[in-house]
C-alpha cells in the first residue's frame, strides 16, 4: 500500500491542450479548447484545497507528454486526468490511461479499456445491448448506402466524437434519402463511420454519479427544450452547447433536480448505474438518456464528463451538497482510496 506523504506528494493535472482541429468543422475547436479552461478551474480548486499541483498538458503527441510527465515520480505523484483525447482526436483518449499505466502512474477515472469502449459508440452500444441496458436501435454505416433496418425518425452521429460534435438540426432524419445524405456528411467531414440510431422523442435526462462499488447518483438533470415546438429539433446540438449567440444556446434550459416522480427517478437512476457498470467505469461519470413510455434509453455515456464549474456534473454535485472545491476533492479522494493511497 502506498501512503501519500503530504510534504512529498504531488498531483499532476493532465489535460489536452488543443491548437487545431484534425477534421470536422472549424467551430469544433471551441469545444476542444474548453478543456484548458476546465483544467484551470480544477487546478485552482486543488490549490485552494492545499494539494501541491502541477499542470501537465497533452499537446500533439504522446512522446513529448511522456517526457513532460517523466520529470515526476509515480511513487509520490498521483494523476488527476481530464484528458479526453489529443491532437483534435477524441478516439485517442484511451491512449492516456494506457500510457499512465505503462509509466506506473495511478490516476483518477477509468482504465484504458473502458475509455476506449466509451469513445467507440458502436462498441458501447453492443455492450449495453449485451448487458440488457435499454438503448435505441442502431446501425453503423461507413458509406452512404446499404439496407436500413431501423425505424424513422433516426439521428445520425459520428461514431467517435463527443461534446455534440457533428450534431446539428439536420442530424435528425425522417427518410432514407436524407439519412444517406447525412451519413455522407459524417463520413466525409469526420473521417469515420456514422452511427445511425432510432431517434427517441421524449424527455431527456442526465444522471451524474460517482463511487466505486456503491454508487451515488446525484440529483437528475432534465434538458428543457420547450423553447422549440418541433420534437425533431428538441435535442442537444453542437450549437446549443457551444455557440453563445445561438437561439438554442440561450433558450434551452436545464432543470436540476428534474421534476420527476419516484418511479421515474428510480428507473433513470437504475439504468444510469447499470450503464456505468456495463462500461466498467470508475470513480465518476455521466449517463444521458431519453425517456419514453417508462423506459430510459441510454444515448450517451461520458467517462470524463465536463467538469467545468458551469457544467451539468458540477451543477448536480452542488445540488447534492458538494460545491465545486468539494466536488474536485471527492473525485480525487475516490481515486486515492481505490488505489490505496492515503
Amino acid at each position: 500500500m502506498n501512503t501519500m506523504d503530504m510534504d512529498d506528494s504531488l498531483i499532476a493535472l493532465v489535460y489536452n491542450q488543443e491548437e487545431e482541429i484534425a477534421r470536422g468543422e472549424s467551430q469544433d475547436l471551441i469545444a476542444l479548447q474548453y478543456t484548458t479552461k476546465t483544467a484551470q478551474s480544477i487546478y485552482e480548486a486543488l490549490q485552494r484545497l492545499g494539494y501541491p499541483t502541477v499542470m501537465v498538458p497533452v499537446k500533439n503527441d504522446l512522446d513529448s507528454f511522456a517526457r513532460d510527465l517523466g520529470q515526476f515520480s509515480p511513487r509520490n505523484t498521483f494523476v488527476f486526468s481530464i484528458c479526453d483525447g489529443f491532437a483534435g482526436d477524441n478516439f485517442s483518449a484511451s491512449l492516456i490511461p494506457k500510457l499512465l499505466r505503462e509509466l506506473g502512474f495511478k490516476h483518477t477515472g477509468s482504465r484504458a479499456e473502458a475509455v476506449r469502449l466509451c469513445t467507440d459508440k458502436a462498441r458501447a452500444k453492443q455492450r449495453l445491448v449485451k448487458q440488457g441496458v435499454p438503448t435505441p436501435a442502431y446501425q453503423i454505416f461507413s458509406k452512404p448506402k446499404g439496407t436500413i433496418s431501423l425505424p424513422f425518425p433516426a439521428i445520425v452521429k459520428p461514431v467517435h466524437e463527443d461534446a455534440s460534435i457533428g450534431i446539428d438540426e439536420k442530424s435528425v432524419v425522417t427518410n432514407p434519402s436524407d439519412m444517406f445524405q447525412r451519413v455522407d456528411y459524417v463520413v466525409t467531414e469526420y473521417s469515420q463511420p456514422a452511427l445511425v440510431e432510432e431517434y427517441i422523442t421524449g424527455r431527456e435526462f442526465s444522471a451524474s454519479m460517482w463511487g466505486n462499488g456503491t454508487m451515488e447518483v446525484m440529483p437528475i438533470t432534465e434538458h428543457d427544450f420547450s423553447a422549440i415546438n418541433d420534437p425533431l429539433k428538441s435535442l442537444l446540438t453542437y450549437e446549443s452547447k457551444w455557440i453563445e449567440d445561438s437561439f438554442t444556446y440561450n433558450e434551452f434550459r436545464v432543470i436540476c433536480p428534474a421534476d420527476i416522480n419516484r418511479n421515474e427517478e428510480k428507473a433513470i437512476k437504475t439504468t444510469a448505474v447499470n450503464a456505468f457498470r456495463a462500461m466498467g467505469l470508475r470513480d465518476f461519470g455521466r449517463v444521458d438518456m431519453r425517456y419514453r413510455d417508462g423506459v430510459p434509453y441510454v444515448i450517451d455515456i461520458n467517462e470524463i464528463p465536463d467538469l467545468s464549474p458551469d457544467a451539468g456534473f458540477a451543477n448536480s454535485a452542488q445540488k447534492a451538497g458538494y460545491p465545486y472545491d468539494k466536488m474536485v476533492d471527492r473525485i480525487l479522494n475516490l481515486a486515492l482510496h481505490r488505489e490505496g493511497w492515503k
